[in-house]
């Protein structure tokens, strides 16, 4: 097993986060299956319906969080629901929710998939910086 992993992104999903080709990532395989992994958080995963190949979604809820879903271009509140993330799962989104097909399309996400935690774009130079958690705590 390896430590880490650079790789390349494409698609449209995590802009404004990610441009949508050409930026180079560095994953952190410590995090593999979820380990540590918290809400906000990037990761790295085997896409559950697109069989060999990989995508990078941020992490919306844990095991027991609920998180809300609406359909697709729904605006009546009947449209809209709670799901509960079950045990061994996560529920990530795109950052760019119009372009983006994360577990509103495929559901909560196993774990067992995850294969680490995306820490920084490494290239271009002039986008090089950590990627950081960006969801902010709620007040207490």
């Amino acid at each position: 097993m390896h430590l880490f992993t650079i790789a390349s992104t494409h698609g449209p999903s995590m802009v404004p986060t990610m441009s949508v080709t050409n930026d180079w990532v560095y994953i952190s395989s410590l995090h593999r299956h979820g380990r540590n992994i918290r809400v906000g958080d990037l990761v790295s995963f085997k896409h559950p319906l697109m069989l060999g190949q990989g995508a990078i979604k941020r992490v919306a809820g844990l095991p027991g969080d609920f998180v809300g879903v609406e359909k697709e271009g729904a605006d009546d509140e009947d449209e809209q629901w709670a799901i509960q993330v079950p045990e061994g799962h996560c529920w990530v989104l795109g950052d760019n929710l119009p372009e983006s097909r994360d577990s509103r399309m495929y559901g909560p996400l196993p774990l067992a998939l995850v294969q680490g935690k995306v820490l920084a774009r490494v290239w271009p130079p002039e986008g090089w910086g950590w990627l950081g958690n960006t969801l902010q705590k709620p007040a207490q």
